[in-house]
């Protein structure tokens, strides 16, 4: 009798394999070659679980975002406010082996957009979630006592994309320099700082 397969398994397990070819080489590395041989697969099982390779890249891309959710807005369990706003950027943020796999894939996938129509509307999706959480962040940090008055909640919330996204920008173009955690944790401490009353 056939072994049966755990379809949604096998699905996540190429899509880690593609994010880790991704870290490793970039995304015009990323072939379907690549990624089924990381896969320990056949070019045959990826065209049956995905179809093609974009749809491949597209769920990829949700898998970053929804690690970055899982990190920040789950596992954090129950952080309020401006905590959880900063457990929301240091979750974005390469601090770690699995963090700096995560900010390379978005990076490349930023770019990748630009140019990819399915990819573009996965990333504005993915982005509004999260918008949704941040904005639901400064309401709670307001209602806490913790907001500064006069906070924009829109460039807080537009700041935290451009201080994610620069780091995982900053970590595919320095990759092999020394670590810059912890420069990325004190942007992470500056950025609440600033929103913070008596600042």
């Amino acid at each position: 009798m056939p072994r049966r397969v755990d379809h949604d398994q096998r699905r996540r397990e190429i899509v880690e394999a593609t994010l880790r070819v991704v870290h490793r080489v970039g995304l015009a590395g990323a072939t379907t070659r690549a990624i089924a041989d990381e896969a320990g697969c056949t070019l045959s099982v990826l065209a049956h679980f995905f179809g093609n390779k974009d749809a491949i890249l597209v769920a990829a891309q949700g898998a970053v975002y929804e690690r970055m959710v899982q990190r920040g807005f789950r596992i954090g369990g129950d952080l309020r406010g401006l905590a959880a706003l900063r457990q929301a950027l240091e979750a974005a943020l390469p601090l770690d082996e699995e963090r700096a796999v995560d900010a390379a894939a978005n990076a490349a996938f930023a770019a990748a957009a630009l140019t990819h129509a399915d990819l573009a509307e996965a990333r504005r999706r993915s982005r509004q979630d999260i918008r949704r959480v941040l904005y639901g962040c400064l309401t709670e940090a307001r209602e806490l006592g913790e907001l500064r008055d006069g906070v924009d909640d829109g460039a807080v919330v537009h700041e935290f994309f451009v201080i994610a996204e620069g780091a995982a920008l900053s970590e595919v173009l320095d990759r092999g320099q020394p670590g810059a955690s912890p420069w990325s944790r004190d942007l992470a401490s500056a950025f609440v700082e600033r929103l913070q009353c008596g600042r």
